[in-house]
C-alpha cells in the first residue's frame, strides 16, 4: 500500500485517499527529522526560485487574461499530485481544503477575481507552468536575453524539484526498510 504512494497512484479527486496519501507524506517528513533537513532545503530553494519568477509571469498574465474569452483554470487542474504535495509539506505549509462536487470543467475554485487565490510558490506545479498560446505569445516578445533569463529559471526550477522528489523517495525507502 505504501509503495503506491512513493510512486503517487492515487486519485487525487477521492477525499479518502488524498488524506491518506497526506498522512504518508507527513510520517515521511515526520520520522526523519535530521535526514528530511534535505529536502526542505530543496524545497525552499524552489519557493524561492517561484517567488522570484512571480513579478514576471504575473506582469505578463495581468496583460493576457484579463482579455481571455476561455478561461485555462478550470477545476480539474486544481487538485495538488502527489509531487506537490511532497514539496508543500516540505516546506512546512498545507494544501487548502477543497470543495468537493465541483465539475471539473468548471472554473478553478481557487480562481478570484484578480487570478488565483493560491501563492504561487505553493500552487500545483501544472497551475504554474501551463502557458496558453496568448501568454507564450507575449512572453516571447521580450528581449532574448530577459528570455533566457525565464527558461533558465524554469530549469532551475525543474531541477530542483526533481532532486527533491528523489531525495523524499529515498528517504521514504528507508524508513520503510527499518
Amino acid at each position: 500500500m505504501h509503495n503506491n504512494f512513493c510512486f503517487g497512484k492515487i486519485d487525487y479527486r477521492k477525499h479518502g485517499e488524498r488524506m491518506r496519501a497526506l498522512q504518508f507524506i507527513e510520517g515521511v517528513l515526520g520520522k526523519n527529522g535530521k535526514s528530511a533537513g534535505g529536502v526542505r532545503e530543496i524545497a525552499a530553494d524552489v519557493s524561492g526560485l517561484i517567488e522570484t519568477l512571480s513579478p514576471f509571469i504575473q506582469h505578463h498574465t495581468e496583460h493576457v487574461c484579463p482579455y481571455c474569452r476561455k478561461v485555462c483554470c478550470i477545476n480539474k487542474h486544481s487538485y495538488y499530485e502527489y509531487e506537490d504535495i511532497v514539496y508543500i509539506y516540505a516546506l512546512g505549509e498545507k494544501m487548502l481544503p477543497y470543495r468537493e462536487g465541483i465539475n471539473d470543467s468548471e472554473p478553478c475554485q481557487f480562481l478570484g477575481e484578480c487570478g488565483c487565490t493560491i501563492r504561487r510558490s505553493v500552487r500545483p506545479y501544472r497551475c504554474n507552468w501551463y502557458f496558453c498560446s496568448p501568454l507564450l505569445e507575449h512572453i516571447q516578445n521580450i528581449p532574448a536575453a530577459q528570455y533566457r533569463k525565464f527558461i533558465d529559471c524554469l530549469n532551475q526550477i525543474t531541477l530542483k524539484r526533481t532532486n527533491l522528489l528523489e531525495e523524499f523517495t529515498a528517504i521514504a525507502g528507508k524508513s520503510f526498510l527499518k
